[in-house]
């Protein structure tokens, strides 16, 4: 049985790269944002961390707007 039935062939050469926003690095790092949620918000007996995955720049450290889950861009109407 063929599971490759339908799949598209995609070749990654010819996909973009992503660069940092701040330097134009292409290399990044996985790393972790931790947000701490209040017991009075989870009903738990104790403040919850949540661990958010992401990616920071090797080059400059810097988390591009798209990688940060927290990011909103800013409107022109404030």
């Amino acid at each position: 049985m063929d599971l490759d039935i339908g799949k598209p062939k995609i070749d990654l050469r010819e996909q973009p790269t992503i660069s940092c926003e701040s330097c134009g690095g292409i290399f990044f790092k996985e790393v972790v944002i931790l947000k701490r949620v209040s017991k009075l918000l989870t009903a738990t007996p104790r403040d919850t961390d949540v661990p958010f995955p992401t990616y920071m720049c090797e080059k400059c450290g810097h988390v591009n707007n798209d990688f940060n889950p927290f990011y909103e861009e800013q409107s022109d109407d404030k």
